[in-house]
């Protein structure tokens, strides 16, 4: 126990510290009077406006992951949605996507569907569609703000990174479901007890893939995740004009994945610090002012964690979800409901 509060301890000293530097870093580059009163003249509407489509996004991100289990029945996006926010709510709050942890953690108990099932789709099924996402988007930005860019070694990296693993990812789902555990050549290697739990597990990890099969579920997968991140990618553009910035489509897009990468990596809490130096470099590389390249990435960082936040409270509410459920993993008390949904045929 005393090694582990040591851990932490360091942890959380090096989160005050990268949280310190960062925004050292930015005093450093940004004319704060300037940024300050850049801060003060925010639109309202536009920035209401952006919140509002942020919730949007997170719905249609809902409706993906019900696609993802429609061979599951009794579940809805409407359903899926507060699972959706509460989970969005704690990834903001603790690293380590310990939100996703939680949404397969609620789901699991709200719907009785196998957690190796949810773990498939939450965390290899959407991240490969996200990829497909990002690189349908990424493209056309790129052609029209440089249309050189494309043909850079970064980019075709990038896009065949992203292709491999989807490609990867449908021959698991598409010929995983009909290899056995003990077919295996390793599995005469492993032990008796390991095999069988590892056997047990494969198949439903397996079935959480299904929608990568082919068929009209796939690209309705694919649809939605286009959809979802374009919503995404019109947040930025509306703060963008919430905070004096007029973005062009392509530097929305731009903002919007470097945003997504940096929220996505374990640094601090909330990832106050590092998401205003990404942002706030990300838009001085296009071309824009820092001081309002500043004012943007903070503005629009509290904009977001406060509506996060009531959101994310709103649904926690709604299915009785306690607040020490997004920082532990142990069933502290029922998330609500005892359905138990059965797989129906087909896929």
């Amino acid at each position: 126990m005393g090694a582990y509060l040591r851990q932490r301890r360091r942890f959380l000293l090096l989160q005050v510290a990268l949280t310190a530097g960062s925004f050292t870093f930015l005093a450093l580059r940004v004319d704060l009077d300037r940024a300050v009163e850049q801060l003060t003249d925010v639109r309202l509407g536009w920035a209401l406006a952006g919140l509002v489509v942020f919730t949007l996004s997170k719905t249609i991100h809902a409706y993906r992951w019900r696609v993802l289990l429609r061979h599951r029945s009794g579940l809805s996006g409407r359903g899926l949605l507060p699972v959706f926010l509460i989970s969005n709510l704690a990834n903001a709050v603790v690293p380590l996507r310990a939100g996703d942890v939680l949404r397969v953690e609620l789901a699991r108990r709200r719907f009785g569907i196998p957690r190796a099932e949810l773990t498939s789709s939450v965390f290899l099924v959407e991240s490969v569609l996200d990829g497909v996402a990002f690189i349908v988007l990424l493209l056309p930005a790129l052609l029209l703000l440089d249309p050189g860019a494309l043909r850079t070694p970064a980019a075709a990296v990038v896009a065949l990174v992203v292709l491999g693993a989807f490609a990867a990812s449908l021959v698991i789902a598409r010929r995983g479901a009909g290899v056995a555990v003990e077919h295996w050549r390793v599995a005469g290697l492993l032990p008796p007890a390991l095999r069988a739990h590892i056997a047990t597990i494969v198949p439903s990890f397996v079935n959480g893939m299904r929608v990568l099969r082919g068929g009209a579920g796939m690209g309705i997968a694919i649809g939605f995740s286009v959809v979802a991140w374009a919503a995404e990618v019109g947040v930025y553009w509306m703060m963008g004009r919430a905070f004096g910035l007029e973005l062009g489509f392509s530097e929305a897009v731009l903002v919007t994945i470097a945003a997504n990468v940096i929220v996505s990596l374990p640094l601090t809490p909330w990832d106050i610090g590092p998401y205003e130096v990404a942002v706030t470099e990300a838009l001085a590389f296009m071309g824009f002012g820092l001081s309002e390249a500043g004012a943007y990435a903070v503005g629009s960082h509290i904009l977001l964690i406060v509506w996060i936040g009531l959101t994310g409270i709103v649904a926690m509410w709604t299915l009785h979800v306690r607040p020490g459920e997004l920082i532990s993993s142990r069933r502290a008390g029922a998330a609500g409901g005892d359905g138990s949904c059965a797989p129906r045929d087909g896929g």
